[in-house]
């Protein structure tokens, strides 16, 4: 069985019991095994899923990878803070192929970044972004297969979304939730 259906699977467990501790645990282990199966396919440095949290209009950061990415993140949109927020509020994706950046930025700077919001019948659902340090790093074949993984995360959404409709997480209502 693979990552996501093994956390689908818990967290459809975990759902009947209100156990939201455990649920946001298996978010992030999951999303962190499953983005290190997918760099190995589409090379990527860091990458960050939020799930979108309705009743506050918020993201809330539910994984990481690589130490995690958004642009911006002290800039506040309606969804919260960064480019992510922004990509939630438009529900349009972000490329940025070729990022310049100074030498100030570190030893092995970003040069390539993808914002891609996650859309279930017509509901913003989350925003998964994408890091490299080369440029034009997600071009086509790769963008397909990083959409491709993003229709297969979401039953996982789909499940979240379900669980906040029935018991609202009050867990997630800290202020300037998306800032790591």
């Amino acid at each position: 069985m693979d990552t996501l259906q093994m956390m689908r699977n818990r967290l459809e467990e975990k759902r009947h019991n209100e156990e939201f501790q455990k649920i946001e645990s298996i978010l992030q282990e999951g999303f962190s095994e499953s983005l290190g199966h997918l760099s190995r396919k589409v090379p990527f440095q860091a990458a960050s899923v939020y799930c979108y949290i309705p009743h506050k209009e918020q993201l809330h950061k539910i994984a990481d990878y690589g130490g995690g990415v958004n642009f911006i993140e002290r800039i506040r949109f309606d969804h919260g803070y960064g480019i992510s927020a922004w990509v939630a509020k438009k529900q349009a994706p972000i490329y940025l192929p070729d990022i310049h950046r100074g030498s100030r930025h570190g030893y092995r700077p970003i040069r390539s970044f993808l914002s891609m919001p996650i859309i279930i019948h017509d509901e913003l659902a989350g925003v998964m972004n994408f890091a490299h340090i080369e440029p034009n790093a997600f071009e086509r074949p790769r963008l397909l297969m990083i959409k491709n993984y993003i229709e297969n995360v979401k039953p996982i959404f789909q499940l979240i979304m379900r669980i906040q409709k029935k018991y609202p997480l009050n867990r997630y209502e800290k202020e300037n939730s998306t800032r790591r």
